[in-house]
């Protein structure tokens, strides 16, 4: 099971790829009530991309051992509650956390919780085959046009074509 961060799963529905996420974890992705709550707050302010994002991504809810987890992730100044929710199923689920916020993914790693990066997604996406290097070209320049997200070192990506 893979968690997604509101910042991953806004970056897929902007360049229109949330099928390629579903592709890449087929075991399951999934948002928690907070980041949901994150995207409607965008949707109320006129965005549209929260609207692929709730059609094809299910809701995952807290259950009650993961609230205390939730409780305490919460008091981090550097973790929003999106996250803090995320992070606190994955813990409890052995589920891995996707995020783009590198504070995260070090406060992951710290406790043991599985997470990846946007970057380490798209190696794996790389690695896998699973889009040509071409469209991989396409994607980065999409997420660095529409999300103005620059992925530092990108040909570390695009090498994984070449093995």
């Amino acid at each position: 099971m893979f968690i997604l961060g509101c910042d991953i799963a806004s970056i897929f529905a902007k360049i229109g790829r949330i099928d390629l996420l579903k592709e890449t974890f087929p075991t399951g992705v999934h948002i928690t009530n907070s980041v949901y709550i994150e995207l409607m707050r965008a949707k109320e302010m006129g965005f549209s991309f929260p609207d692929e994002i709730f059609d094809s991504i299910t809701t995952i809810t807290l259950n009650d051992s993961e609230l205390i987890d939730f409780q305490k992730y919460s008091l981090v100044k550097r973790i929003h509650s999106g996250e803090a929710e995320g992070i606190s199923i994955c813990k409890n689920r052995n589920a891995v956390f996707l995020t783009n916020d590198s504070i995260v993914v070090k406060f992951c790693d710290a406790k043991g919780i599985k997470v990846l990066n946007l970057k380490d997604v798209l190696i794996f996406i790389a690695e896998n085959g699973l889009i040509p290097k071409n469209e991989m070209v396409n994607v980065l320049r999409d997420i660095k046009d529409k999300d103005n997200t620059v992925i530092k070192s990108q040909e570390d990506i695009l090498e994984e074509y070449d093995l």
